[in-house]
């Protein structure tokens, strides 16, 4: 069974890696998240929610005032979630390398560092 990705708060912001592409249910601009985790959002003092593409470099942000005002809770899966439109967020270009990116990094730092013989 797969590790659900519930993200994590950073200060006054939720933050969530994902794939923007397989996270959003595009017939409806709608993305969701677990009941839970977005109840939780109320309960520590959120004020921004932040999704994070690391192959897209992007992310999306919006006020949880904003969210909270239009999300719906829906039981489509085995859980319920909240629904709220992709249009509630701004997109800005992540200053995250990509993964090829880090992974090209690493390579070069392994190779600096093994022994010459």
């Amino acid at each position: 069974m797969n590790k659900i990705n519930k993200g994590k708060i950073v200060g006054n912001t939720y933050v969530k890696y994902v794939n923007w592409n397989k996270a959003v249910v595009w017939k409806y601009r709608e993305i969701s998240i677990h009941k839970d985790v977005a109840e939780n959002w109320l309960t520590n003092e959120i004020k921004f929610i932040k999704f994070i593409d690391k192959l897209k470099k992007k992310s999306w942000i919006a006020n949880l005032n904003r969210i909270k005002d239009k999300w719906e809770l829906k039981r489509i899966g085995q859980e319920p979630q909240y629904y709220f439109s992709i249009d509630l967020f701004n997109t800005v270009k992540s200053l995250l390398p990509s993964i090829k990116q880090e992974k090209q990094k690493e390579i070069k730092e392994q190779i600096h560092q093994e022994p010459m013989l």
